[in-house]
């Protein structure tokens, strides 16, 4: 009896002392477990002082605890096989085993922010129109809206926001596609556009294949050139996950997986001056050299994670050259990246759960205009009006050269001229616009602004 005491002693100092022997003091340290950072130092610069001591300790111990990360896999794993219960903060169980992301939409919250949304679509549409240049908005479903017969039976899943939105895009003859009929039909028939586990929060590959092609055919009404991909141009294999993304939490599922034959591509992903949003800075710019040679059109895509995952590599097959933006708050700068890569046409991807001002500046996309094209006032002589070289900033790099021009005055529309004429962007201080940097550039001299206002156009050089 007394040997048994003391081994249970001995197992509960070590349930004590190992955790806090294996104390994760690391700075900035991320869970694998639950795809966070875990809480900073009580008393680091980074604490937040928001929270009262006590609570900042609590949080600082509970996430930096030793074999944290072990202790939730092993409860997660416990209650999905003795309850059947998924606990995770980013998954939920739905019926027959299906497995769906957290925040499934389960109310009706359309409002101004969707009318917003709708009007910078809109905007970006008249833009491009202006410029002859083809444009196309895609609507992809989550989920839950494709499969809401596997939701559990607790969720009133509501999607009616999303119908709302869809009757704004026609009131305004938004050129888009939506294309949840589609994958309905698809999963109807019994092809599984989504994983029944894995990467809830995305289609899978071959939903992609599909989505992908059905906004590749509607664009190709309005931008003939581009390529309707096939099956046969891909290897379709398949692959098996034993875990859920950013998750430790063990499956065992066969997942499709679709490899492009074509091979000739190449990809830069990073530009350096590019104007990202800090949050939001996925980039990719693959040239197919292929699909170039038979004069399929430059892309401008800006794209969500149905995009960024595995819907890529089919519009990276359609296209002679593919420009891939996160459209998250980096699509309300959309004439920035025009400027920057003059595409052929212009893709704006987005999914149903994404339209809300988590993801986009609500206050950007408000009253949100563009310029109309220098072309546009052709036979109209500028006023002339001199300016300071001085008056000029400009930061270069390898790729992009920064130039803003100071000024306390506001104008409907402003271009700067050079070899081409490229819109400027309203800032705090005036107006700025990003170009392309070409060997030895030397701007002295070289710039023109062009502004408009009150039917009145002037010009500064």
């Amino acid at each position: 009896m007394k040997g048994v005491k003391v081994f249970t002693i001995i197992v509960f100092a070590a349930i004590l002392i190992v955790p806090l022997a294996l104390f994760n003091f690391k700075p900035d340290a991320v869970s694998e477990i639950d795809n966070r950072k875990l809480a900073d130092s009580p008393f680091g610069a980074n604490a937040d002082k928001s929270q009262s001591l006590t609570t900042r300790m609590e949080n600082y111990v509970n996430d930096r605890i030793g074999l944290r990360d072990e202790m939730i896999l092993g409860y997660t794993v416990v209650n999905d096989v003795v309850f059947n219960k998924m606990v995770h903060p980013s998954y939920t169980y739905g019926k027959d085993g299906y497995v769906f992301g957290a925040g499934i939409m389960t109310k009706n919250d359309f409002g101004e922010f969707h009318t917003s949304f709708a009007d910078m679509v809109s905007q970006m549409q008249a833009y491009c129109n202006r410029r002859k240049i083809p444009f196309l908005f895609v609507l992809n479903p989550s989920k839950p809206a494709i499969l809401t017969k596997k939701l559990p039976s607790s969720i009133n899943y509501d999607r009616s926001s999303i119908t709302q939105f869809v009757a704004e895009l026609k009131k305004r003859g938004v050129n888009y596609v939506d294309n949840t009929e589609t994958l309905q039909k698809l999963s109807d028939s019994g092809t599984e556009v989504f994983n029944k586990k894995y990467d809830a929060n995305h289609w899978n590959e071959t939903g992609a294949y599909y989505g992908t092609l059905n906004s590749l055919q509607k664009l190709k009404e309005t931008c003939p050139n581009v390529h309707i991909n096939e099956e046969s141009e891909f290897d379709i294999t398949t692959e098996t996950k034993t875990s859920l993304p950013v998750s430790k939490f063990p499956i065992n599922e066969k997942i499709p997986v679709y490899t492009p034959k074509i091979t000739t591509w190449s990809k830069l992903d990073k530009y350096e001056g590019l104007p990202f949003d800090k949050d939001y800075h996925n980039f990719d710019y693959v040239t197919n050299n292929v699909r170039k040679q038979e004069g399929c059109p430059r892309a401008l895509v800006f794209q969500g994670s149905y995009m960024n995952t595995g819907g890529h590599k089919f519009y990276e097959n359609a296209f002679g050259e593919c420009i891939q933006i996160h459209s998250y708050n980096n699509v309300i700068d959309f004439p920035s990246y025009f400027n920057i890569f003059q595409p052929d046409c212009v893709v704006f991807e987005i999914t149903d759960y994404a339209i809300k001002p988590d993801f986009f500046n609500f206050d950007r996309m408000k009253g949100l205009t563009y310029n109309i094209p220098f072309s546009a006032l052709k036979g109209v002589d500028p006023l002339p009006r001199p300016v300071s070289y001085d008056s000029f900033d400009i930061k270069k790099n390898d790729n992009f050269t920064v130039i803003s021009w100071r000024s306390d005055e506001s104008f409907d529309d402003v271009w700067l001229k050079m070899d081409n004429v490229y819109d400027m962007v309203k800032t705090k201080n005036g107006y700025t616009v990003i170009v392309p940097t070409k060997e030895k550039d030397n701007f002295t001299g070289k710039l023109q602004v062009l502004t408009y206002k009150d039917r009145q156009l002037c010009s500064y050089s």
